[in-house]
């Protein structure tokens, strides 16, 4: 599983996992459209990037009748789990705790400064 997406592809992603939050396991690219803040996106774009996300098994298309349905075939948590993991290799040697000793210091850091 690749866990560097592009912005729009993020935005995908998590415009999917909200609605099959809300039960909708089987979306259309209209239903993602008309759940996006996609002002400044075309419907056509967003249809390429789905396509594009499924080439890249991180979306699955079926299709029903003249339409396709789409669903990610990841949770939100294993994406975060896999990157995570990935920054974990590639700048504390895998060392977890390391990245988590990282984290608590960011957090402790944003109680001091207020955010």
């Amino acid at each position: 599983m690749q866990s560097r997406h592009g912005t729009l592809e993020g935005a995908i992603l998590t415009t999917l996992w909200e609605l099959e939050n809300k039960g909708m396991r089987f979306n259309t690219v209209k239903d993602v459209f008309d759940n996006m803040d996609s002002d400044q996106r075309a419907y056509t774009t967003i249809k390429t990037v789905m396509d594009r996300l499924c080439l890249k098994n991180i979306l699955i298309r079926e299709k029903k009748g003249k339409k396709f349905f789409y669903r990610t075939a990841y949770t939100n948590y294993e994406v975060v789990v896999n990157s995570l993991n990935e920054i974990s290799q590639k700048y504390c040697s895998g060392d977890l705790n390391k990245l988590f000793e990282i984290l608590e210091s960011m957090q402790v850091s944003r109680q001091l400064v207020g955010v």
